[in-house]
């Protein structure tokens, strides 16, 4: 189910059987605000509403990097947020586009462990699925 979208940017979707939020990127080429809209007032809230307990972030075709502003909004607002409303599960899909986009997806990733969150890394959104059925 769609919450929110940013053409040609980010799609960011429920999936009720395994209460997570999915983002898929096509672009971080993003201004910081949209990047809180898309995360923090439209997925997080839909997350909180929903008792989701995992976040999946599907950067498989995405291009670009992220400002270090933007992984400053991820390390001191969003995890931080993901962790005090229940998000138990940061899951990533490996880029297949650019190792710019995979060194980002790193650079990000890397932070979810001070902020009590358990990284998992899968190939694509199904092997995420399924990880997530089998926590249940």
């Amino acid at each position: 189910m769609e919450i929110f979208e940013i053409p040609r940017k980010l799609k960011v979707t429920w999936d009720p059987k395994v209460k997570a939020i999915i983002i898929t990127w096509l672009s971080y080429i993003i201004s910081d605000e949209e990047f809180k809209t898309a995360v923090l007032t439209k997925g997080l809230n839909y997350a909180k509403t929903n008792n989701a307990n995992a976040w999946i972030v599907d950067a498989s075709k995405a291009r670009g990097l992220f400002k270090q502003s933007q992984i400053d909004i991820i390390d001191n607002e969003i995890f931080p947020a993901f962790a005090k409303n229940g998000i138990k599960y940061f899951i990533t899909i490996k880029p297949e586009t650019s190792i710019f986009t995979e060194q980002t997806v790193k650079k990000f990733s890397a932070l979810t462990g001070p902020h009590g969150l358990k990284l998992i890394e899968t190939a694509n959104i199904n092997q995420a699925i399924m990880w997530l059925r089998n926590q249940q």
